[in-house]
């Protein structure tokens, strides 16, 4: 078996790896994205009159919701970089 003959089985595989890799970390991301977003909404069914419980949720709040965004932006940018991913060659 020559040096060529393991890279034209690999070749078509290295792309859909990389692929799957990706999209596999962009879904993972999604759900964190999701999960923050969720939380930061479930925080206004607390209520309370303590001023300074009300800073505590504010700040959580504000933090899960910049997590958020955050997390859909990196998706955002994954899914681009994939998109214009160069595609592989093998040289022989």
């Amino acid at each position: 078996m020559s040096i060529t003959e393991p890279l034209e089985v690999l070749e078509p595989r290295l792309v859909a790896v990389d692929t799957y890799t990706l999209c596999h970390v962009d879904d993972y991301i999604q759900d964190v994205s999701n999960d923050c977003e969720s939380l930061a909404y479930a925080l206004n069914t607390i209520e309370t009159t303590d001023p300074a419980s009300q800073g505590v949720i504010v700040a959580i709040r504000s933090a899960l919701l910049a997590h958020s965004e955050h997390a859909s932006k990196m998706s955002a940018d994954i899914m681009s970089d994939l998109i214009a991913q160069d595609e592989v060659k093998v040289n022989e």
